[in-house]
């Protein structure tokens, strides 16, 4: 599925904050441009070489201006190398010079980010050698990621000495992000990332999106799966925009979450600030909506997502679609019920699907009733309401009917966290229950 990058504007609304003149500030500075540090191939289809001499010139100019971190990760890819490359050691120490270039780029103080993003990928070419962990296209460009000049965001998450449950924030983080990656409430990210194979660290990083309200987050090793999901949020502000949801690229539209760790009152409204004056006058008076003034929980607009390799957008569903799709959610039975005898289960299983305007949403709590001929509601034994996941889709494996007819299954639904948005009910074709024999 293509991310939705050509939806007019109303379908992206994104809200503004009251404290605007620290914004028209920013918005006026100058933000160097970023370089590439190689030219970047097509899909990562083949393994890395692993190459730990060429990495020493590298740790030298992008430390330059740390002696103890330029005498420290020599030693720690002194020890990738004696473990072997690919090994869960190798792993480890490698996620361990990742956390110091964060802990550069939190200070200011690295070298120049073309080596930094080459050292990165250097390093990741001796930690996994699965194309499915490394970033879609290698070598990844992690300019923007490591520039501090740039919206980006480079964190590691998972080990001993990382943060338990601190989200990863876009820059230039608290009072003033946009974006942000967090655990649920209350988890720790060693809990969702356990499944992860060792040592079950995390590298999250990102950048600005393709356009002014959307971030694009990834993750590496990229096939890593969050148990529970992990939270993703835009400073979209949820009350006034209450028919949005969070868009992933290539996903759906993300389960409702509350945003808990974005404060409205902090929030950044946009994903990169380094507009003209005139563009940013237009964005700030123009199509944006002002915060509620009550707003304080959620903080963002969020979603719940097994996995991150994407960019992140609102999408406003209650809109008409650009062929005047209607709005809101529309429910269709994609494998409907079929010819039955009483008190058996009707097979295949029933499945139905929630979609606006062509993208799966999650979030949809899906209830079943049967009707007969003249509309009449009958007694429907089993599971009769579900909530779909990402995809969209939910299947009822186990229902049945207690008398002979002909009948229909109606399927309508509410999305959980957003009842502002309608949802477009569906009737499944008839179908007939037999007597028993």
């Amino acid at each position: 599925m293509a991310f939705n990058k050509g939806v007019p504007m109303g379908r992206r609304a994104v809200s503004l904050l009251a404290g605007v003149a620290w914004l028209a500030t920013a918005g006026c500075s100058e933000q160097r441009e970023v370089s590439p540090a190689a030219p970047l191939s097509t899909l990562t289809t083949t393994v890395p070489a692993c190459d730990f001499e060429s990495l020493s010139p590298l740790v030298t100019s992008y430390f330059r201006n740390n002696e103890d971190f330029k005498e420290l990760v020599p030693s720690l890819i002194s020890q990738m190398e004696a473990a072997g490359a690919w090994t869960a050691v190798a792993r480890d120490r490698g996620f361990d010079v990742l956390a110091l270039v964060s802990r550069t780029v939190a200070n200011g103080n690295g070298g120049p980010v073309a080596d930094g993003s080459a050292l990165i990928n250097g390093l990741l070419a001796c930690m996994f050698n699965d194309p499915a962990e490394l970033p879609t296209v290698f070598p990844e460009d992690f300019t923007a990621a490591i520039d501090p000049a740039v919206h980006g965001a480079f964190e590691v998450r998972g080990g001993a000495n990382e943060p338990l449950s601190a989200p990863v924030y876009a820059r230039p983080g608290l009072p003033a992000t946009f974006s942000g990656v967090a655990p649920p409430q209350g988890v720790t990210w060693p809990t969702i990332l356990s499944g992860v194979p060792a040592p079950s660290r995390l590298l999250v990083y990102g950048k600005p999106g393709s356009t002014s309200d959307s971030y694009d987050w990834k993750v590496v090793p990229r096939n890593a799966t969050f148990n529970p999901a992990a939270i993703v949020a835009l400073c979209v502000d949820p009350q006034v925009n209450s028919t949005s949801m969070l868009q992933e690229e290539n996903v759906g539209l993300l389960t409702f979450e509350d945003a808990y760790f974005l404060d409205p009152n902090t929030c950044s409204p946009v994903a990169s600030l380094g507009w003209n004056p005139l563009q940013f006058a237009r964005r700030l008076f123009g199509v944006r909506a002002l915060w509620a003034a009550t707003a304080l929980n959620p903080g963002g607009l969020g979603g719940s997502t097994g996995g991150i390799d994407s960019e992140f957008q609102p999408f406003d569903l209650q809109a008409p679609g650009p062929g005047g799709e209607v709005g809101g959610v529309t429910l269709s039975f994609t494998v409907q019920p079929s010819d039955t005898r009483v008190n058996q289960t009707i097979a295949p299983a029933v499945q139905v699907l929630a979609t606006s305007n062509g993208v799966p949403v999650g979030g949809v709590q899906i209830s079943l009733i049967a009707v007969d001929n003249n509309g009449a509601t009958v007694i429907l034994s089993g599971t009769l309401t579900q909530t779909t996941p990402n995809s969209g889709v939910v299947t009822f494996s186990d229902l049945s009917l207690n008398k002979p007819g002909a009948y229909r299954l109606v399927a309508s639904g509410t999305v959980l966290g957003r009842p502002a948005i309608t949802v477009n009910p569906a009737t499944s074709k008839k179908f007939n229950v037999r007597p028993l024999q």
